[in-house]
């Protein structure tokens, strides 16, 4: 009895101990954006599982895109070497409607990377493709309106832990330009 009891001690213990991190992660579903309440979609956030390949290793990648839908746009900006990279702007930025370089509008962005290591573990926090840390994340966005673009920013939330995205706040016009106030 003894033995048995060692045994089933031992096998909960061994489960308690284990490490998930070379399970696969929870990834939050694809949600669809009709920013301007016109019954059509204009913007998709959706997951996307890729791979990465180095010289002596390779795994998974997930990966949170925000896309463009039909004629609509995100602002981005020219890196060299990168070619286009998705940009984050900021409180008190001005986005215009007519771009210049390195900035222009472009139908995709990467927001947000959870990767496995070699060895197939997970990373714990997912990583926002941003230089800052910030609490909130804007977003420029071009939408077309009845052949008529709206420009404007998307505010959003990003959970490090879970990888969910959230659109907080928005502000949409049809004015040659908009500065971002709250």
């Amino acid at each position: 009895m003894y033995f048995v009891l060692i045994a089933v001690i031992f096998s909960c213990s061994s489960d308690d101990n284990r490490s998930d991190s070379t399970q696969d992660p929870q990834v939050p579903e694809t949600i669809l954006y009709d920013l301007n309440e016109d019954l059509a979609d204009d913007f998709k956030l959706e997951y996307r599982l890729g791979v990465w390949d180095g010289i002596r290793a390779s795994g998974l990648v997930y990966s949170g895109r925000l896309e463009a839908l039909g004629e609509n746009r995100l602002l981005s900006e020219y890196e060299e070497n990168v070619s286009t990279t998705f940009l984050f702007v900021k409180m008190g930025d001005t986005i215009r409607s007519n771009v210049s370089t390195p900035q222009s509008w472009d139908n995709r962005a990467r927001l947000i990377e959870l990767w496995q290591d070699g060895n197939g573990a997970w990373a714990k926090e997912w990583e926002i493709e941003s230089k800052k840390e910030s609490g909130a994340y804007y977003v420029g966005v071009q939408i077309n309106t009845n052949d008529e673009f709206l420009i404007g920013w998307l505010k959003l939330e990003i959970d490090k832990k879970t990888g969910k995205i959230d659109i907080v706040d928005q502000d949409l016009v049809s004015e040659d330009f908009i500065v971002i106030d709250r």
